[in-house]
């Protein structure tokens, strides 16, 4: 499958982080998403009824992060995966998820994780 549609830099809050003082208060993430999926039948209809509304892929990346604790950074990229998978109808999704205040302190300007997920396992 050629076709993507892509999402870079979605911001979003989360309460993540390995200690659990990081984890009492949100901090954001950014969220790159691409969505591999067959766009020829929205394409030749000019329909939004036919295609993945952009709008509802960031909400739902937004609604994963959001829906409580996590140790992992990882655990959010593979939940969002899976939810995209579950709701929309794309084939193959790449997750990455980008922590900028991680390294904060020694210059680097997020640490991040990247996971595609598919169909097919």
């Amino acid at each position: 499958m050629r076709d993507r549609i892509m999402l870079p830099e979605i911001p979003v809050q989360a309460r993540v982080g390995c200690a659990e003082q990081e984890r009492e208060e949100s901090q954001m993430l950014l969220i790159d998403i691409e969505l591999r999926c067959d766009l020829s039948q929205a394409a030749r209809e000019d329909s939004i009824e036919a295609a993945i509304n952009y709008v509802d892929v960031r909400a739902e990346a937004e609604r994963v992060a959001g829906i409580r604790p996590y140790a992992l950074i990882e655990t959010i990229a593979q939940g969002v995966a899976a939810a995209l998978l579950k709701r929309f109808a794309a084939e193959e999704v790449l997750v990455r998820v980008r922590k900028p205040t991680a390294l904060a302190e020694f210059g680097v300007p997020w640490a991040g994780v990247e996971v595609i997920r598919s169909r097919r396992g």
